[in-house]
């Protein structure tokens, strides 16, 4: 069954600002690493159903640049590799 995830990305200022809110929002288990890397493993891992939806991610791409880049592509790539797994960015 899907799991919806809403994600507001208004108060992140910084990479671990970002982790902390995804440790917070999603059913993350308890040895995630807190980076990109363990936050791909763990889309593929138990994304399957997933249906996760940043909003207010114009301030995050602002804040975080490359970094937020980076995890938009992780995203995309996770998505096309795995069916039943939406990951949406909503300014």
């Amino acid at each position: 069954m899907e799991q919806v995830f809403y994600i507001d990305l208004f108060e992140v200022y910084s990479k671990e600002d970002l982790q902390d809110l995804l440790v917070r929002e999603l059913p993350l288990p308890d040895y995630y690493g807190k980076n990109l890397d363990a936050f791909n493993d763990v889309l593929r891992e138990f994304g399957s159903e997933w249906n996760v939806i940043f909003y207010n991610s114009k301030f995050a791409r602002y804040r975080l640049g490359k970094y937020f880049d980076a995890l938009e592509r992780l995203c995309d790539e996770a998505c096309e590799d795995m069916q039943g797994l939406k990951i949406r960015f909503y300014p």
